[in-house]
């Protein structure tokens, strides 16, 4: 059976950051945009909390902490990290770090998306060829950031009702998953176990012990998903009275591209072609500039129609250089 523990996730948020822009914005610049949104109503829900706390309110402080959402990088902390190193006179130094950095959403979105074909590949293969695969790229296939990709796809497929999909992402997580545990133990790198996990399986006692494991897990994502469905309602509701009920609060506003691009540092805004947008923006015809600091694409295209051709194309390809335009 499954010892892997579930709980951290039951406040999951199961979207990327990088899936709520327009496709030709740039999308690392994007990215970090919506970041910053989020992290202001995480200040937001901070500030409450310790407002709650100063009046002594602690029992709403909780209610209130309760309801952050959790996302990739917050939910997977390195709570040890062990490095064994075999010196060549043969000792062996065990090296152990307590309270390890956090696991970073850049590394987990990077991941997905430079080995992303392989893990799609993974989700659709048989069982020979799972250990096949394994074997080969293990180094990939059993790194952490896969094992939480195939937790995340597992409940964003629960939540669409797509149940075909779970069934297969459910199994071939469980076996990255399994081999994790088997390994664990014996304080070897999973890679190493793959060929002796697949073994176990000449007997039927081994396959009905993988089943169980495969088994717990879908019936955990599917009680998961059937609470979040049931949170969510009750959120929506809950917020639905307070509008109601209590003067309208300001909402927290999302970052704008231009707000953004001022609070990040050079390194991070500058573009594919080497232009900094905090330099070429101010240069920008006042139309153009218009069309970034509302978002409009509509009226960017407008702009594009109505302004002298070369002009136009010279501006453009300033704003593609400094990333404020992705082509495509």
């Amino acid at each position: 059976m499954s010892g892997f523990d579930y709980s951290k996730w039951d406040r999951l948020e199961i979207s990327d950051d990088e899936d709520t822009h327009h496709p030709n914005l740039d999308k690392a610049l994007n990215t970090r945009v919506n970041r910053m949104t989020r992290d202001r109503k995480e200040e937001e829900i901070d500030a409450e909390v310790k407002k709650l706390q100063s009046e002594g309110l602690y029992d709403k402080a909780q209610k209130m902490e309760s309801k952050r959402p959790l996302h990739v990088n917050n939910v997977c902390k390195v709570a040890e990290e062990r490095t064994i190193v075999n010196w060549s006179d043969g000792n062996r130094k065990d090296r152990t770090v307590k309270d390890g950095e956090e696991f970073q959403v850049d590394e987990y979105f990077l991941f997905k998306e430079e080995h992303g074909a392989l893990l799609e590949e993974f989700t659709e293969a048989s069982w020979e060829k799972s250990h096949s695969m394994l074997a080969e790229k293990g180094g990939i296939l059993l790194d952490d950031c896969a094992n939480n990709f195939f937790l995340l796809s597992a409940l964003e497929e629960e939540m669409k009702g797509n149940k075909d999909s779970v069934a297969k992402i459910g199994r071939q997580g469980q076996i990255i998953s399994q081999i994790h545990q088997l390994a664990k133990p014996m304080n070897r790198p999973p890679r190493d176990l793959v060929h002796r996990f697949f073994d176990r399986f000449d007997g039927g006692q081994a396959q009905a012990a993988f089943q169980e494991g495969v088994e717990h897990f879908l019936g955990h994502i599917r009680k998961r998903a059937i609470d979040k469905k049931r949170e969510e309602a009750e959120e929506a509701q809950r917020q639905a009275e307070e509008q109601s009920s209590a003067p309208a609060e300001e909402e927290v506003k999302a970052v704008s591209l231009v707000e953004a691009m001022h609070e990040m540092s050079q390194e991070e805004r500058m573009g594919p072609g080497g232009l900094d947008p905090v330099d070429v923006f101010p240069t920008l015809p006042e139309e153009l500039q218009e069309c970034f600091r509302s978002g409009d694409v509509e009226m960017l295209k407008k702009v594009a129609t109505e302004m002298d051709q070369e002009e136009f194309e010279k501006q453009w390809k300033r704003c593609i250089d400094c990333g404020l335009w992705k082509p495509g």
